[in-house]
């Protein structure tokens, strides 16, 4: 019983990683289409959403290496 819960509850934050970093994309790729070389725009992050993005990030990859069992 816990084991199976500890397993979805790990699930729902591979999940919510995986969209932090689509919406980090989606972001970056919206500034970087919308720049021109005469009015260059950058893409800015705060430095809390900076961890989370990597923690985010670190935790997808560590899921592909090691998988995912449920």
């Amino acid at each position: 019983m816990l084991i199976a819960l500890v397993n979805k509850l790990l699930l729902l934050v591979l999940v919510m990683s995986c969209l932090n970093t689509v919406r980090h994309f989606y972001y970056f790729m919206q500034a970087w289409i919308k720049s021109d070389s005469d009015n260059p725009e950058k893409y800015k992050v705060s430095n809390s959403s900076l961890w989370i993005l990597s923690l985010s990030m670190g935790y997808i990859i560590t899921s592909i290496i090691y998988g995912v069992f449920i």
